[in-house]
């Protein structure tokens, strides 16, 4: 009996590897989101430092110049966290994307996967009645030199 040989290993290790890629970027893409999350998380921070100083600043009395000083910098942050709030806008849809991408080359392989499994379980059937016949016509082959032996021929 050959051994068995799946027609479309090729297109499989085609199928696996289009799937690796795919959750390596998706891999990269969560990272680039959580590195989006903590940039705008630290802006807030700043943000809420910002905000700290600034009513401390006019709880203390500042000048008009100070006031408009932190002011500035607040509105500056401001800018900077909607900034952060759109990269991670945009990191949440690469991630959706990879995911969606991930999902998809992930089905791509299951099928070649299932196709390879019926292949080869045909391939076991053939097999086991490949073998079957062989000891049905082994056991006939035996059972007719029994039953054609002559005992007398056997002693001269």
């Amino acid at each position: 009996m050959k051994a068995f040989r799946f027609t479309l290993e090729a297109v499989r290790t085609v199928r696996q590897r289009h799937e690796q890629e795919a959750m390596e970027q998706y891999a990269q893409a969560l990272l680039a989101r959580q590195q989006a999350l903590s940039r705008l998380e630290e802006i807030q921070r700043q943000l809420n430092v910002a905000w700290q100083e600034i009513r401390t600043r006019f709880s203390a009395g500042c000048t008009a110049a100070q006031a408009l000083q932190v002011h500035g910098y607040r509105q500056t942050l401001e800018k900077r966290r909607e900034e952060c709030a759109a990269a991670l806008g945009q990191a949440e849809r690469r991630v959706n994307a990879a995911l969606q991408a991930m999902l998809a080359a992930r089905r791509e392989r299951e099928i070649v996967d299932k196709f390879f499994e019926k292949q080869k379980s045909r391939h076991t059937r053939e097999h086991l009645r490949l073998e079957q016949k062989m000891l049905d016509d082994l056991a006939a082959r035996r059972g007719n030199s029994i039953l054609s032996w002559n005992p007398a021929e056997a002693h001269p």
